[in-house]
C-alpha cells in the first residue's frame, strides 16, 4: 500500500509535536494488515492516535464529539508552535474533512471492510476472548460508538472485573454515630502526637473514624487532598485489623497477614513508609512494648507497584498476575493512585486475590498519570452506586482559615461542579520595581503577580526573569557555605538538618519544561546565581550546595525518579547527599555523583509541577504559561501546584491566564464501568 501521503500527513503532525514517532510503525503496520484503507481514513487513524497519546482510553465515532476533542487540542499545539519560533501556523490538511470521512468509513465498514485490524462489539458481556485485533469498536445499543487500542480495552475490562469483586457496597452497614464516637475515644487512648512542644491525644474526625471501622471490614478507596490524614487513617485501620476489639490484644490469624506498602513511584513508597513510621511514634509505649502488632507495622516498608509485582524486563510482564496472585492473606495499600496509568492498574488487581484486603489511597483533583489512563476519578464515580469510597474533606494542614486551603477549594468546585473562578487582581511583582526581598515571609497568605512579559523579545524576557531570580535567590545563597561544613564521609547531624531544612524552605515550581520561565532556564540562571558563592575551584557542573533531582530509578541505591538531594564535597569530589529514615546516625546517605549517569540527575531549584507531586516546600513560587490556550493551562496543574505549598504561594500568571487555567480541566476519556 502507498502510504507516501498520509506519512506527509503524520510528518507534519509530528513537528507539530503532535503525535509520537512510534504511532508511525504502528500505523504502518494497521495498513499492511488491511488492505484498501482510504486516505482520509487514515489520517483519520492518525488523529485518533494522537489523542490516545493525551492518555485517552477511547475516542468518540462521533464528528461533533471527535472534532471537539481534536480542535482543542490543535490550538494548543498551534499556540506552543507559534509561541517557539514566533512564525504562524497554517492548518496543513482539512481536519474537518478528514474527521467525517473517516468516522463514515469506520460506522460503516468496520464488520466487512476493517474485519482484519477493528473488532466490533455490541454488548456489555464481553469476554477477553471475543477479541484479537489491534483496535475495538463498540457499537452499544444506546450509546455512541468508541474507539479502543486492543491493550487498553483489555485493561479497561480487567479493571471492571477484578474492582467489582474486591470492592463491595458498604452501604447497607455504615457505622453509626454511636460506632464513631467509639472509636474515636479508643484512638485517643491509643496514640498522642506533638504539637507546640505538647503531647496531645489523637483525635480522629468523624470522616477518618469511619474509615477506620469501615476499613475493618470491607475494602475501601480513600481519597482525601494534602493533609487530610489518608495515611493516618490506614495506620488505624491496619492497626485495628491486626487487635482484637479493644485494639490492643494482637489477633494472631491477622498478625500472620502480609502487608504490602506500594505506589507508583519510590519516592511516594518512601514518602508513604515515612508517614507510617512516623506515626506509630505517637503509639503510647504501654501498646509498643511485647506488641507484636507494634513491630509488624514498624517493619514495613515501602515498594514501587512494578517492584511490588516483580517486573522482569526479560519477559516484559510481572511475576505476580491472574494465574499466580498472591496469598490469600495478604494486606495491600496503595498510595498515590492517581498517579497509576490503566494498564499497571489492572496488572495489580489482577494479583490481588479476591479475599485479600487492599486499601487504595488518592487525590483524584491532582495530575493523572502521565501515561494512558485516569482510573482512580472513574472507579470513584461507579454506576452501580456501590459505595466503597470514604472521602475525607477536613484538612489538618490546612485550617478554615487558611487563604491556601480556600484557594485549593475554589479551585476544586470548578473540576467539580463547573463554578467560575471569581477575579484574583494580579499585580507587577515586587522584584520588577526593584524592592527589597523581605527578610520573613508571612505563615498564610498568596500572592498574585504578574511579570511584564507582552510585547517583549525573548531576550527582554530573559532580563526579567534574572531580576526576579535575583530576587527569589535570598537565603539560599547560604547553600554553598553551608555545604562545605559536611563532610559526606564523616557527617555531622546538626549541619546536615541545618542544610536541608533550608532547602526545604521554597521551590520555584512550573508547568513548563522549555522557554524562558521553564525549569531548564530557570535552573541554569539560579545555578550562576547560587554558583558565585562557592568556592572557585568548586564552580564546575556541580557545585557545593546545588539542589539535585533524581530522574531514573537507581534501584541498587534504593534511590527513585523524584527523589531531591543536595551537592557536598570531599576535597575534589561531588556527593549526593539525600535524607533517607532510618540510615546511618544521622539519616542521611551519601553518594559519588560519579556513580550516576550523567541524564540521570537535573539540578532542582526549579522542578515541573507534574515532578512535585507529593512534595511540600513551605514557600512555593509557580509560572504558568503566558499565553492563553496553552494546554498546560489547567485545573490539575494549578491544584497541585499550590497544595504543594505549606505556608506561602506566589503564582505568575495574570488574570486571563489564572482563571482560564482554574476553569480548564483535563477530562480523559477512560470508559470504565463499575
Amino acid at each position: 500500500m502507498d502510504t507516501k501521503m498520509v506519512d506527509m500527513f503524520f510528518d507534519s503532525l509530528k513537528s507539530m509535536r503532535g503525535i509520537a514517532e512510534l504511532n508511525k510503525h504502528l500505523l504502518h503496520t494497521l495498513f499492511k494488515m488491511q488492505l484498501g484503507i482510504s486516505e482520509s481514513t487514515q489520517k483519520f487513524l492518525c488523529l485518533c492516535f494522537s489523542l490516545w497519546d493525551d492518555g485517552n482510553i477511547r475516542v468518540p465515532l462521533d464528528v461533533e464529539k471527535f472534532s471537539k476533542l481534536w480542535f482543542k487540542k490543535w490550538k494548543g499545539l498551534k499556540l506552543l508552535k507559534e509561541s517557539a519560533d514566533g512564525s504562524k501556523v497554517v492548518d496543513f490538511d482539512d481536519f474537518d474533512q478528514i474527521i467525517k470521512a473517516g468516522v463514515d468509513d469506520l460506522c460503516k465498514n468496520c464488520e466487512s471492510g476493517f474485519a482484519s485490524i477493528v473488532t466490533v462489539l455490541k454488548t456489555n458481556e464481553i469476554q477477553e476472548s471475543e477479541f484479537s485485533t489491534p483496535l475495538i469498536l463498540t457499537c452499544i445499543a444506546g450509546e455512541k460508538p468508541y474507539l479502543y487500542i486492543d491493550k487498553l480495552f483489555r485493561a479497561k475490562l480487567l479493571i471492571e472485573n477484578y474492582a467489582g469483586n474486591l470492592f463491595k457496597d458498604g452501604s447497607a452497614s455504615l457505622p453509626s454515630k454511636d460506632d464513631i464516637k467509639n472509636i474515636r475515644q479508643t484512638v485517643a487512648g491509643i496514640a498522642t502526637y506533638e504539637k507546640n512542644g505538647k503531647h496531645l491525644s489523637l483525635d480522629l474526625n468523624e470522616e477518618q473514624a469511619e474509615a477506620v471501622i469501615r476499613g475493618k471490614k470491607e475494602n475501601l478507596v480513600i481519597t482525601g487532598g494534602p493533609g487530610t490524614g489518608k495515611t493516618t487513617v490506614v495506620l488505624y485501620i491496619l492497626w485495628s485489623l491486626l487487635t482484637k476489639k479493644d485494639l490492643k490484644t494482637p489477633n494472631d490469624e491477622m498478625c500472620d497477614y502480609d502487608i504490602y506498602l506500594a505506589a507508583p513511584s519510590g519516592k511516594a513508597a518512601d514518602r508513604m513508609q515515612e508517614s507510617l513510621q512516623n506515626g506509630l511514634k505517637g503509639i503510647k509505649d504501654e501498646y509498643k512494648l511485647n506488641s507484636k502488632v507494634y513491630e509488624k507495622l514498624s517493619n514495613l516498608e515501602g515498594s514501587t507497584i512494578h517492584r511490588l509485582l516483580k517486573y522482569s524486563r526479560s519477559s516484559n510482564g510481572f511475576s505476580y498476575n491472574a494465574k499466580e496472585q498472591f496469598s490469600e492473606k495478604s494486606i495491600f495499600v496503595i498510595d498515590e493512585a492517581s498517579m497509576i496509568d490503566i494498564n499497571l492498574f489492572a496488572s495489580l488487581l489482577q494479583a490481588v486475590p479476591e479475599n485479600a484486603r487492599i486499601f487504595v489511597l488518592g487525590d483524584p483533583f491532582q495530575l493523572p498519570s502521565v501515561d494512558a489512563g485516569a482510573v482512580l476519578g472513574e472507579i470513584l464515580k461507579p454506576k452501580s452506586k456501590k459505595n466503597f469510597c470514604v472521602k475525607l474533606v477536613k484538612s489538618i494542614r490546612f485550617t478554615d482559615d487558611s487563604v491556601i486551603g480556600n484557594l485549593a477549594k475554589e479551585i476544586k468546585a470548578c473540576a467539580l461542579d463547573g463554578v467560575a473562578m471569581k477575579e484574583h487582581e494580579f499585580s507587577q511583582h515586587p522584584a520588577i520595581a526593584g524592592a527589597t526581598p523581605p527578610k520573613t515571609l508571612p505563615e498564610n497568605d498568596v500572592f498574585y503577580n504578574s511579570l511584564p512579559t507582552e510585547k517583549k523579545t525573548r531576550k527582554q524576557q530573559s532580563e526579567i526573569l534574572d531580576k526576579f531570580l535575583k530576587y527569589w535567590v535570598g537565603d539560599f545563597e547560604n547553600l554553598p557555605q553551608l555545604a562545605s561544613e559536611i563532610d559526606p564521609e564523616n557527617p555531622c547531624q546538626v549541619n546536615c538538618d541545618t542544610i536541608w531544612k533550608l532547602s526545604l524552605q521554597k521551590r520555584i515550581l512550573s508547568a513548563e519544561r522549555r522557554g524562558v520561565f521553564g525549569v531548564e532556564q530557570i535552573n541554569d540562571s539560579v545555578g550562576k546565581l547560587v554558583k558565585e558563592h562557592a568556592p572557585s575551584e568548586l564552580r564546575g557542573k556541580y557545585f557545593p550546595g546545588q539542589l539535585l533531582i533524581i530522574t531514573q530509578n537507581q534501584a541498587m541505591y534504593k534511590l527513585y525518579n523524584g527523589d531531591t538531594g543536595i551537592v557536598v564535597y570531599k576535597e575534589f569530589t561531588p556527593y549526593i547527599m539525600l535524607q533517607k529514615q532510618g540510615s546511618g546516625k544521622t539519616g542521611y546517605v551519601f553518594y559519588p555523583l560519579a556513580w550516576f549517569p550523567p541524564d540521570a540527575i537535573e539540578s532542582a531549584f526549579a522542578i515541573t509541577i507534574h515532578k512535585s507531586q507529593g512534595s511540600e516546600y513551605d514557600h512555593v513560587t509557580m509560572f504558568l504559561p503566558s499565553q492563553e490556550g496553552h494546554p498546560l493551562l489547567n485545573n490539575q496543574i494549578v491544584y497541585t501546584g499550590i497544595t504543594r505549598a505549606k505556608k506561602t504561594v506566589t503564582i505568575i500568571a495574570t488574570e486571563k491566564t489564572f482563571k482560564a487555567a482554574c476553569e480548564t480541566v483535563i477530562e480523559r476519556d477512560t470508559g470504565i464501568v463499575l
